[in-house]
């Protein structure tokens, strides 16, 4: 049994379009008014590479799977990071291998000890959003709601600071280092993740394919929930978007380049085949990040096991 190409062309289109730029809007406007924010000293930046973010920087992007282009008609909420620029928490193990030790001392040198946290900021996001809406904690972000209607803002809003993970520190101003985003949940776990090189390596992997890679992965979320419906997986297992954006990355590019049908099965079958023939290599995926292992005991990855039960539930349609 096989699903309908039909009802496969129909799981590959993308929705509607949706609020994004007033969403991210609504969130702009509640921080610049914000007047804890002014107080505390924070401002809005765009930082880059070429520019040093000032202290108390911040900039706002999308991440998750309206970012990536990935959504479903059934997606939950836009996910908008407000990330601290500066400071920021880093890991600065690979200059303290290095056989030269000036690395870390231009480190050091170039970037004093800050005593802002990530729970801090948040805390500081949360009153300041306060004073415009009504907010909801969450695991890992919070939502906020307008206080006179209640009217959900749908949007999982995640306040982080920026995590540099070191490799070179050659001389001041000549840094090299991945990006990522570095926050606690509600238990205190700490989370990094590099979601903007996701969404890099995730367009460059459409482009290659013609469009088919997201395609594929819109047809393998809609399965998902399909497979749910029909008892072949069990909800409380469910694969998360983030995962199966993963999962499907590590196929090869030719895999994708052929029809709709063909592509979903190949590409599903080829991580199918993986992980029962080689399961060493699958166990040592990437994410699509291609920083960090999709598989481990990180709050951030996933279980071989639920992996496995995902991908016979999806060949099992």
């Amino acid at each position: 049994m096989t699903i309908d190409p039909e009802q496969m062309r129909e799981w590959a289109r993308p929705p509607g379009e949706f609020m994004l730029s007033w969403t991210k809007d609504v969130l702009h406007d509640a921080l610049r008014k914000s007047r804890l924010l002014r107080e505390r000293g924070y401002k809005f930046g765009t930082a880059s590479r070429d520019r040093a973010p000032d202290e108390n920087e911040y900039e706002v992007f999308l991440q998750g799977s309206y970012a990536n282009g990935t959504n479903i008609s059934d997606s939950s909420d836009v996910d908008l990071v407000i990330l601290l620029k500066m400071p920021f928490e880093e890991e600065v193990k690979a200059l303290k291998e290095k056989l030269h030790p000036g690395d870390i001392e231009n480190f050091h040198r170039r970037y004093a000890p800050s005593p802002m946290t990530s729970d801090f900021f948040s805390q500081d996001v949360q009153s300041g959003l306060k004073e415009r809406y009504y907010v909801r904690p969450r695991s890992k972000c919070v939502n906020i709601a307008d206080w006179d209607s209640i009217a959900r803002v749908p949007a999982d809003i995640l306040p982080a600071m920026e995590y540099r993970r070191y490799d070179e520190f050659p001389a001041s101003g000549k840094e090299k280092y991945d990006e990522g985003i570095f926050f606690r949940d509600k238990h205190g776990t700490s989370i990094i993740n590099y979601p903007k090189q996701h969404l890099l390596n995730g367009n460059s992997k459409d482009r290659w394919t013609g469009g088919r890679f997201k395609e594929v992965i819109r047809v393998a979320k809609n399965a998902r929930h399909k497979a749910i419906e029909v008892e072949l997986l069990d909800k409380k297992e469910v694969a998360p978007s983030y995962f199966i954006e993963c999962l499907y990355y590590n196929v090869p590019d030719t895999t994708f380049r052929t029809s709709l049908h063909s592509a979903f099965y190949a590409a599903t079958r080829w991580l199918h085949r993986k992980c029962t023939d080689s399961p060493d290599e699958f166990n040592t995926l990437l994410c699509q990040n291609k920083l960090v292992n999709l598989f481990g005991k990180g709050p951030d990855q996933w279980c071989v096991c639920r992996a496995e039960k995902f991908l016979n539930a999806l060949l099992g349609l």
